[in-house]
């Protein structure tokens, strides 16, 4: 529990915002300490919350990426918050065939209690170990492996870190971007796990502060702009990729993989 609140202490630190409206309350400093306070870790925590929702577990459904593709998840095998199991099962019922764990190297996922009597261990796996600084050389060159390692297997695909919220959440936002969804769809996507996790609702003033100061200003500098106003977010996301170290060749083997009969392409 300590290692998750020191990690969203670190993100306010990082990413609050210098100045708000003038009319405004809001306080990005006790945001994110009250994100500490409501982050449960079993699931009577979670009375209101579906199995796929306390797990966050879901299918990636922007635009571009064809039913069945692309998952995304907390961690199958990490027994912090009573998620696994259930994490685990609907996997299996996914019949996903290739995960990538952005949390674990791959010795340290076969330590996780219950691993080897998963249905995660008896598929492709590659652990990449990412930290969460994104600009980082360390960051940029596992994701590449990780990309890769998705070229070179099949989907069904799922994404996952611990709690499946912020590095799962800014890989899968470059991956929507490639394949054409917009803003407002990658967001919202991003935006579903903190309701998952914090009942943070569309439309709050909590909301708009996470959209606004995570996922769009991640992807911008990621994408190297000042703002996402005018920019073609696939082009951006396919230069982001190349400039870590992806090939042409695994970014087009990726696409064509996630699209399927898709006929709404970027």
């Amino acid at each position: 529990m300590k290692r998750f609140i020191c990690v969203l202490l670190i993100i306010a630190s990082v990413i609050a915002s210098p100045c708000l409206a003038a009319e405004s309350t809001f306080s990005s400093k006790d945001f994110y300490r009250s994100l500490s306070r409501r982050l449960g870790r079993k699931r009577t925590d979670y009375p209101n919350l579906t199995d796929k929702q306390f797990a966050n577990f879901r299918e990636v459904k922007t635009t571009g990426i064809s039913a069945g593709k692309l998952f995304r998840s907390s961690s199958p095998i990490s027994t912090w918050g009573e998620r696994n199991i259930i994490a685990d099962n609907f996997a299996r019922e996914a019949g996903i065939k290739t995960f990538i764990n952005l949390a674990d190297t791959n010795q340290k996922m076969r330590k996780h209690k219950g691993f080897s009597g998963s249905y995660y261990s008896g598929q492709k796996i590659i652990g990449l170990n990412l930290n969460m600084k994104y600009s980082s050389s360390k960051f940029r060159q596992s994701l590449a492996k990780g990309i890769h390692f998705m070229a070179v297997n099949d989907p069904p695909y799922l994404i996952h870190c611990s709690l499946g919220k912020d590095r799962a959440g800014f890989v899968c936002a470059l991956i929507e971007c490639l394949m054409g969804a917009d803003i407002q769809e990658v967001t919202e996507d991003f935006l579903v796990s903190f309701y998952n996790y914090f009942g943070i609702v569309k439309g709050s003033e909590e909301y708009n502060f996470v959209a606004e100061n995570e996922i769009q200003r991640f992807l911008a500098e990621a994408f190297g702009v000042k703002s996402l106003a005018g920019i073609n977010l696939s082009e951006g996301a396919e230069r982001y990729f190349i400039g870590i170290g992806v090939s042409r060749e695994d970014i087009n083997t990726i696409k064509e993989k996630l699209r399927g009969n898709v006929l709404n392409l970027p």
